[in-house]
């Protein structure tokens, strides 16, 4: 199906044909590949704007993982390790050319980086969109009030009370496993929000926010090409907030791939 000048299909990618198809929204061509991954619970609506400006200028992916947007949800627990393979098979059986610029939003931020240490000649750079790190729970916990601690470790330990019933647990032990294998030339772009996501509830909006932006500035450390953009006027969402941003750090990692092989 083509739908404002893109293929969108839904393919089957589990090894034994047997699990649901997950949806795509591709735009192909010769040109560097953009890899767009959505944070938890998002599916691939939520780059919809950044990848229709992209799209003239790169070959673009984006897709719902089970359980997210119209792809139908798998049986869980699922960890990241999961997530990536699911990732490299469709990336395969759509036949993108590697390497693969890799935007990862949130949770999709993990993906990409468990992505690159499994792949690494197949991943260009690393552009992290107010990425969250491995325990992030744990590290609430020393901001939390009491009556906020208990349901802050159950999200952590229960993979039934997140929509895609992931084991975040094991997804951090992957992660933090694999963090010394991604190679520390991979060019890596952290964009991190200003602004705190406040409602009326006596969630600790502006001390979490403080842990995460200190926890994305220690992903710098991941990489000797390595760089730091922080979004002033967005909220968690900075693909929403400040698309602009995003769209920046992609089109300056084109160019510089670009210019390594020229």
């Amino acid at each position: 199906m083509i739908r404002n000048g893109f293929i969108c299909n839904s393919l089957e990618v589990e090894p034994d044909g047997q699990g649901p198809g997950l949806f795509y929204k591709y735009s192909p061509g010769n040109e560097q590949a953009v890899i767009f991954i959505s944070g938890l619970g998002d599916g691939s609506e939520s780059w919809s704007g950044v990848q229709e400006i992209m799209a003239p200028h790169a070959a673009t992916l984006s897709y719902d993982r089970a359980g997210t947007g119209i792809s139908p949800g798998v049986p869980g627990p699922r960890s990241c390790q999961d997530l990536v393979e699911e990732l490299h098979r469709l990336l395969s059986l759509l036949g993108m050319k590697p390497p693969y610029i890799l935007v990862g939003h949130s949770f999709g931020g993990l993906i990409a980086r468990l992505f690159a240490c499994c792949y690494p000649d197949r991943t260009a750079g690393i552009i992290l969109v107010d990425a969250i790190a491995e325990y992030k729970e744990l590290t609430y916990a020393r901001v939390l009030s009491p009556q906020h601690l208990e349901a802050n470790r159950a999200y952590l330990l229960n993979p039934q009370l997140n929509s895609e019933q992931i084991d975040k647990m094991l997804s951090y032990r992957q992660i933090s496993a694999a963090r010394g294998a991604m190679p520390s030339d991979i060019p890596l772009s952290v964009i991190t929000r200003g602004l705190a996501d406040e409602d009326d509830s006596d969630w600790p909006f502006q001390a979490i926010l403080e842990i995460e932006q200190k926890s994305q500035t220690e992903f710098l450390d991941m990489s000797a090409a390595s760089r730091q953009v922080i979004a002033g006027g967005s909220g968690h969402y900075i693909h929403h907030d400040q698309p602009e941003l995003v769209i920046e750090e992609i089109t300056r990692m084109i160019g510089a791939y670009s210019s390594r092989l020229n």
